[in-house]
């Protein structure tokens, strides 16, 4: 008759195998640990950029030039002329602009004013701007359509006209200018500073440094 004794060899093999299992549960575990928190970071910086990307879509105006008209009066910049493009993609309705304005004379005292587009006036005055196109590739400005359309577009310029020596002071040579641009939809805003030249030529434009 022969004896057969595995029992002890066949319970330590069992939990051996136990263990095995357990540890291997135990990295599954930290592994499924670091996998979610690594996907909530990414997921946080997605909707970060999502949130910038939305930003630049709602689109803000920026003065690429800007320019003195000096009028009848050599001596004053009474009318300045804003050369607007688009910055993001969505266009902005220049109805939902508003700018304000801080003038400051060579040695004199600031004076400010906001002013608004009024679609319905042909020259600008002491509370609105007017606004002309230069270019529109896309056809968004269209202020004689049904509906109208009063949008600065993706790749267009316009030309918004402001009349210092009615909404604020006209300016002499190495005078100061500040210009604020809202748009009251999105609450975003462009700051733009500017210097009057030196000294004026007789008449016609002059261009603002700054």
């Amino acid at each position: 008759m022969k004896r057969r004794i595995f029992k002890k060899e066949e319970g330590a093999i069992g939990i051996g195998t136990l263990i095995v299992f357990i540890a291997l549960i135990l990295v599954a575990a930290i592994a499924a640990a670091v996998i979610i928190g690594t996907a909530e970071d990414l997921e946080e910086r997605a909707e970060a950029a999502g949130e910038a990307a939305e930003d630049l879509v709602q689109a803000t105006p920026v003065i690429k030039i800007a320019e003195g008209d000096l009028g009848t009066s050599p001596s004053t910049v009474s009318t300045i002329h804003l050369y607007l493009d688009l910055y993001g993609d969505q266009g902005v309705d220049m109805r939902k602009v508003v700018i304000h304005i801080v003038s400051t004379p060579n040695g004199g005292v600031a004076d400010s004013q906001w002013v608004t587009f009024d679609p319905t006036q042909t020259s600008p005055g002491q509370d609105w701007f007017t606004v002309d196109e230069v270019l529109d590739p896309n056809g968004q400005w269209d202020p004689t359509g049904t509906p109208a359309s009063y949008l600065l577009g993706k790749e267009a310029r316009l030309r918004v006209n402001i009349d210092l020596g009615l909404s604020t002071t006209a300016l002499g040579p190495d005078s100061e200018l500040e210009i604020f641009i809202q748009v009251t939809t999105s609450g975003h805003q462009t700051y733009d500073y500017y210097r009057t030249p030196s000294s004026y030529p007789t008449g016609g434009i002059v261009l603002l440094e700054d």
